[in-house]
């Protein structure tokens, strides 16, 4: 039998669970070969509500409503290739994942689940990844499992690596802990601190990114030219060190110059696309500093800095059918999702 507290009423009150999207500056895929990534929180992320229910997960904006938790834990090991779609993929693996974190044997889930997005989907900040620590806050939440740190963050993973097959952990680490710093495979984000925040610009090249393509490409190329790539995976990682020294010394000239050297060094690794060259060519014509792709590339977003020019870019860019919006990012942006 189920513990009563696991059962909520039929007026029970909805629960709400939130996670960040990210941004990142300078690092993507080279991250995942254990270049540190400069990166930072997005105040908007995902949201999810937990409500009396069987246990499905739908996501309105992907118009998609999984199967009952009991009807995807009854899927052996054997035959979760045949589950449809992916998202239904990562929701098994959560839950499998939290349940058994938390010693429970019992796999009843009366709740129903239902996310919600605040940031663009598939364009390389992270949404995924959002969801995925939202969608785990909500179940703990909801079950009263109090899931560790450790727990949520082994959960996202499994997740993540549906979605993207060989994710270097950058998505996942942001959304649950917030904040802004240099990610590092295997050892987490190390936040800089005293540095003043950046203002932003998000512009989506409106094509879908192509994360897992691409961190596939690359992969491909490093097996052919390991030489090669390594020499551009090492000049990355001197820019990163270069954005940083910038940044402490609120340098945003060369913090911009950094930026647009790792887009050509992206460019290189041919995880760039038409679309993205456009608008980073627009934004420097309209007096950007710096403007690049963000996240997994082949499409998605790019990111500008645009001190005092900010209007003149988006207005460049819309004028091309090129939407954008403004963020702001650094130590003293809070992470106000963050735990919600």
């Amino acid at each position: 039998m189920p513990d009563s507290h696991q059962q909520p009423r039929s007026d029970a009150p909805t629960l709400h669970a939130a996670a960040c999207g990210k941004v990142i500056l300078l690092g993507e895929h080279a991250v995942v070969y254990g270049v540190p990534a400069l990166c930072g929180a997005l105040q908007g992320g995902v949201e999810v509500e937990a409500s009396a229910g069987r246990g499905a997960l739908q996501v309105r904006e992907w118009n998609l409503v999984t199967q009952t938790a009991a009807d995807l834990l009854q899927v052996p090991d054997s035959d979760v290739a045949g589950i449809q779609p992916a998202l239904a993929v990562a929701y098994r693996a959560i839950l499998r994942s939290v349940l058994a974190a938390s010693g429970r044997s019992d796999t009843t889930v009366p709740w129903d689940f239902s996310a919600r997005f605040a940031i663009p989907t598939g364009a390389g900040l992270g949404s995924s990844a959002a969801l995925s620590v939202a969608l785990i806050r909500a179940i703990d939440k909801a079950l009263q499992l109090h899931l560790t740190s450790a727990a949520v963050d082994a959960a996202a993973f499994l997740a993540e690596q549906v979605f993207h097959g060989s994710p270097s952990g950058l998505d996942h680490t942001v959304a649950q802990q917030g904040g802004f710093g240099l990610y590092r495979r295997g050892q987490g984000l190390t936040p800089i601190v005293g540095t003043p925040s950046l203002r932003l610009i998000i512009g989506h090249t409106g094509r879908a990114r192509d994360t897992k393509g691409r961190v596939g490409r690359v992969a491909e190329l490093f097996r052919q030219d390991p030489v090669t790539i390594q020499a551009c995976f090492d000049r990355i990682a001197q820019l990163v060190d270069r954005a940083v020294a910038a940044l402490r010394q609120n340098d945003l000239s060369a913090l911009g110059a950094a930026m647009n050297q790792n887009q050509r060094e992206l460019a290189q690794l041919e995880v760039s696309c038409p679309e993205i060259e456009s608008m980073c060519q627009l934004g420097l014509e309209a007096g950007a500093m710096g403007v690049k792709l963000t996240g997994g590339g082949g499409g998605g977003c790019v990111v500008a800095l645009a001190p005092g020019r900010e209007e003149q870019v988006r207005s460049a860019w819309l004028a091309n059918g090129y939407q954008s919006f403004p963020v702001e990012i650094g130590p003293a942006v809070a992470a106000t999702m963050n735990g919600q």
